[in-house]
């Protein structure tokens, strides 16, 4: 019975969760379809956005493909490395940062542990167009308004195989 398996935590991070991570946060929930047992969130690695509302050239560009980008920022806790089955970073740095964090320590516990065996991944590992050493998704702060174009373009493509592969690992959870 599909109810009777555990959600799958998703949390979206990147360096301020100001432009890059609350708009994957706000396309992965468009998106998620018929994936009710998927819940999602954002962080950041620091702490200068805690509380602000999302950059306002990604809120704007995200309105105009229609999603509410409207997460208020955060840092990372530790909690959240024992809370997330699936930590999807930005960037390279981002991956390095939370790593460091975490300091090499497994700390999920339940099923998906198992079958996800690495907790921190790249976004763009999902992307069909990414390619070696070009895993980043740069980021738009302090560029023009064509960046933030750029990287809900790359969102927008990558999120139908986050969202497939996240629908798989529920699959394979045995109460399905």
């Amino acid at each position: 019975m599909a109810g009777s398996s555990p959600n799958i935590s998703v949390l979206f991070v990147c360096l301020g969760n100001h432009c890059r991570s609350p708009s994957a946060h706000a396309v992965a929930n468009a998106m998620r379809r018929d994936l009710p047992f998927v819940q999602f969130d954002s962080a950041g690695t620091g702490r200068s956005h805690v509380g602000d509302p999302p950059h306002q050239m990604a809120m704007a560009e995200g309105g105009r493909r229609g999603y509410l980008v409207n997460h208020r920022g955060r840092q990372i806790h530790p909690d959240d490395f024992a809370r997330f089955d699936l930590i999807v970073a930005m960037d390279r740095m981002n991956v390095d940062d939370l790593e460091r964090m975490r300091g090499g320590m497994e700390q999920r516990v339940g099923y998906y542990a198992t079958v996800e065996p690495l907790q921190v991944q790249l976004l763009r590992r999902w992307d069909p167009y990414a390619m070696p050493g070009d895993e980043d998704l740069p980021d738009p702060w302090g560029h023009p308004p064509a960046a933030y174009r750029a990287m809900f373009d790359v969102i927008e493509r990558t999120m139908p195989l986050l969202l497939d592969h996240l629908a798989w690992l529920h699959s394979e959870h045995p109460g399905v």
